[in-house]
């Protein structure tokens, strides 16, 4: 759980009622459109990369701080001028979409394209929409995107934009230096509120990249500067964006820190410091021991205490920023947040709402009145830079959860993690280091990796198949652990009306002509038990029809998938989020007349200590097909391959896909029904 992003929901609703006010503050920022040269508008080449059909000739972002109140916000200014080379290009930048995390505020979209004869179409206010991109794993990006007007070969197509970040960490700033277009030159402008941050350094950690040391420029601002930076590409299962795009961190150093710092001195530093400010929050009341003696009646171990009390709050207590809290109550309890500190235990637990860093900490108040050693630990993220203790550096470990000593050794719990079961942690949060913090000295552990069959999907269906092609029947699907996260993630605050519809849109996107009915949802909003889902489908078509043929697909939940990996290079390594495991059971009830003309098998597949794949093929009475599928991948030291290691794996997803899609067929026997 993220506890300086939920501190920033406190800040960005100052922020939005302040809205008018603050936006038109620009700080000295220029905000007028820069002159377009006639050797731009002549441009018939790209510089970065030769084969581009569109490139970047400036990236320029504005960085100032500002007081709203008694908090201190933080605007990003974005320019950007695009030059379009051919109809790749064009195809390409129709349509721009501006991708980040919820939280983060994207607003003041402006933009203009500029034709090769020099004439200027604006960018219309209704041409800019949001969308919401879900990535594996759960994780939900959003863009506001918009449709460039009048865009040809030649053009200049620019735009502008406001983006008001999500972290709250005041003192730090991540500073992107990579497009999805390559950048002939980067540049980016700082300038810190001087009365904040009184006599502290600039300090610039740049990651796959190297970028020029920090220069005065105009208006007090400090620039730095990165030029031919290739296009940013995506590819599946790659690790997170932090470890493989260009980027850097911006740090403000305390007033007589000095670099490189000693990690021996530092952590034990840092925790002494998070375990007092931290510590403020734990206070035990009548009402905590209260809800302590109601959540664990019947609890006899230290582990079924731990899950008591977490299901207990996730009960009891609501996320501030879930989508069932109203705008009332969202605004009455954030006048009521005290200044200067943490709220308290009670104070959390009396108002029944609380940011996420809130839950965990009201925990620890809870685990300790049951007599449990707890303590909040910092935890690093797969979404983020790979940890290293080395680097002495509290913004690598973005996470705040809980540590409770069980049977002697530290384990890490998630409160307000919602949509997992309560012993399960985030599939960004497994496998990593975690900082548990302490008045004295700093204790590093690791957090453990769920197995496969934690996370298991799940799929039945009994179908008949009819002489004309057509397949019916009743279909039941469920998900476990960090496969049903996403899912859940889906249905979370949806009415049973819309869940249904998500149900009906995500089988329609590989089965176009399927008549869905019947659908139920179960489970939703339960994380300990599996997410279900049941329907009744019907496939005209399923089965394709020549003379006297009907060649149809036996593994019938894989129909119409794609490939997990298409290209045939690789220029990440391989990260898998986390191991998974899928078991699919199907009777396909044959059409009378007809017989399979050949039964054949395209078996299983052994590919080692990864994993496993088995493809079961067998005829019941001869009127019944009865497909048997089970594919498990992953486990604590197979999730992260090298590039070198691409092909090899590529063939391995690129078999199971071919035996998925086997084909097998029916012959009509004479005298069938229908025959011929």
């Amino acid at each position: 759980m993220s506890f300086l992003n939920a501190q920033n929901a406190l800040k960005l609703a100052l922020f939005l009622a302040a809205l008018p006010c603050a936006l038109a503050q620009t700080q000295g920022v220029d905000t007028a459109w820069a002159p377009v040269t006639d050797a731009e508008l002549k441009m018939t080449s790209p510089v970065v990369d030769k084969d581009a059909g569109v490139e970047a000739l400036f990236w320029r972002v504005y960085v100032v701080d500002q007081r709203l109140g008694e908090e201190l916000e933080r605007t990003l200014y974005h320019y950007v001028r695009l030059k379009v080379f051919n109809q790749e290009g064009k195809d390409r930048v129709s349509t721009i979409n501006i991708r980040y995390l919820g939280g983060t505020v994207i607003t003041s979209v402006t933009g203009r394209t500029v034709k090769p004869d020099g004439s200027i179409l604006d960018l219309g206010k209704d041409a800019v929409h949001e969308t919401v991109i879900q990535k594996l794993g759960g994780l939900k990006w959003k863009a506001v995107s918009f449709a460039m007007p009048g865009v040809e070969a030649g053009s200049i197509v620019e735009y502008r934009y406001k983006e008001l970040p999500r972290d709250s960490r005041i003192d730090y700033m991540r500073l992107q230096l990579q497009l999805e277009f390559p950048v002939r030159k980067v540049t980016y402008f700082v300038k810190p509120l001087e009365s904040y941050f009184v006599n502290h350094k600039l300090s610039l950690l740049s990651f796959n990249c190297e970028t020029s040391p920090f220069k005065n420029d105009a208006n007090g601002f400090n620039s730095t500067t990165l030029e031919n930076v290739p296009a940013f590409r995506e590819e599946p299962m790659m690790p997170s964006e932090a470890d493989v795009r260009s980027w850097a961190l911006l740090r403000w150093l305390e007033p007589g820190e000095s670099l490189p710092r000693k990690p021996e001195k530092y952590w034990p530093s840092i925790c002494k410091r998070e375990y007092d400010w931290l510590r403020q929050s734990l206070r035990s009341s009548t009402e905590t021991k209260a809800a302590v003696a109601k959540a664990t009646e019947g609890a006899a171990s230290q582990d079924e205490k731990v899950v008591a009390l977490i299901r207990y709050l996730r009960a009891n207590v609501r996320n501030i920023n879930d989508r069932g809290v109203g705008d009332a109550e969202r605004s009455e309890v954030l006048k009521k947040m005290p200044k200067g500190r943490v709220r308290a235990a009670p104070e959390i637990l009396k108002s029944g709402l609380a940011f996420a860093y809130e839950m965990n900490l009201l925990f620890a108040q809870l685990a300790s009145d049951a007599g449990l050693d707890a303590r909040p630990a910092y935890v690093a993220s797969r979404n983020g830079l790979a940890f290293d203790e080395r680097s002495a550096e509290i913004y690598f470990l973005p996470n705040l959860d809980m540590a409770v000593k069980i049977g002697g050794q530290w384990k890490i719990y998630d409160v307000s993690q919602r949509l997992l079961p309560a012993r399960m942690l985030g599939w960004e949060e497994e496998g990593e280091k975690a900082l548990v913090t302490d008045p004295k000295t700093a204790t590093f552990i690791t957090t453990p990796i769920s197995a496969a069959a934690d996370s298991l999907t799940s799929r039945k269906a009994s179908l008949t198949l009819s002489a004309d092609g057509a397949i019916e029947g009743d279909a039941e699907e469920s998900w476990t652990g960090h496969s049903a996260q996403a899912r859940r993630s889906g249905f979370e605050g949806a009415a049973e009306a819309r869940q249904q519809e998500l149900v009906k849109e995500e089988l329609l996107r590989t089965n176009k002509q399927a008549e869905i009915t019947g659908v139920k949802v179960e489970n939703a909003d339960n994380p300990e038990e599996p997410v279900r889902v049941r329907y009744h489908i019907r496939i005209p078509g399923y089965a394709q029809r020549t003379g006297k043929r009907l060649f149809f697909q036996p593994v019938f939940f894989e129909r119409g998938s794609a490939p997990l990996f298409s290209s045939a290079d690789r220029q990440y390594n391989v990260s898998f989020p986390y191991p998974w495991k899928e078991s699919e059971q199907v009777t396909i009830s044959l059409p009378a007349g007809y017989e399979l003309e050949k039964a054949d098998n395209p078996g299983s597949l052994d590919f080692g200590d990864p994993g496993s794949y088995t493809l079961k093929l067998s005829v019941e009475d001869k009127s019944a097909l009865i497909c048997l599928r089970e594919l498990a991948f992953g486990n604590e030291r197979d999730l992260v391959f090298p590039r070198a290691a691409y092909q090899g794996i590529k063939r391995v997803f690129d078999e199971i896909h071919r035996r998925d899609g086997h084909v097998m067929s029916l012959r009509q026997s004479s005298g069938g029904a229908g025959a011929q």
